[in-house]
């Protein structure tokens, strides 16, 4: 941490134009993800975020982004796609965008990810998903937020010249 109490970290990648798709309530059991992303292969749509978590029902959520230019493609496969892995729900947000910052060494520096996650927040911006790795932490949020994200993160992380 410097004096001025920001974290030094490497930059941040943004990825707009974007649109989240749910695949919601589908069975939680092995192999669910793959068949998701087995059919997205299929289609050639590269996914550029993915989550998926058990709801309160013990159920699976899997939820992804791609490129707005696949919307098309998408909307027709959905219901496919649901059934495929007998999903109750598919759902669709159009005008995302991710926000993502990076380390290095983020697992050396706690906190990194509720420090953005609160700054998102405090500047009143809903986060609509969250993925990580060692050295990144990624939001989904509301493609004409990123301009806030940005200044939001500008007041808590030091970022390279």
């Amino acid at each position: 941490m410097n004096t001025n109490g920001k974290v030094k970290i490497g930059g941040t990648l943004e990825y707009h134009q974007m649109l989240m798709v749910a695949i919601l309530s589908a069975p939680n059991r092995p192999g669910i993800a793959g068949k998701v992303l087995s059919y997205l292969g299929k289609l050639n749509i590269p996914i550029d975020f993915i989550t998926e978590s058990a709801n309160l029902e013990g159920l699976a959520d899997i939820t992804f982004c791609v490129q707005s230019q696949y919307r098309p493609i998408i909307v027709i496969n959905l219901e496919e796609l649901q059934a495929c892995v007998n999903a109750r729900q598919g759902k669709i947000i159009d005008d995302v965008a991710i926000l993502s910052i990076y380390g290095p060494h983020f697992r050396e520096k706690p906190a990194i990810a509720g420090r953005f996650c609160s700054a998102l927040g405090e500047a009143g911006i809903n986060i609509l998903g969250i993925s990580t790795s060692i050295s990144s932490v990624s939001c989904v949020i509301e493609e004409d937020k990123i301009e806030s994200a940005h200044r939001a993160i500008n007041q808590i992380f030091t970022l390279p010249d």
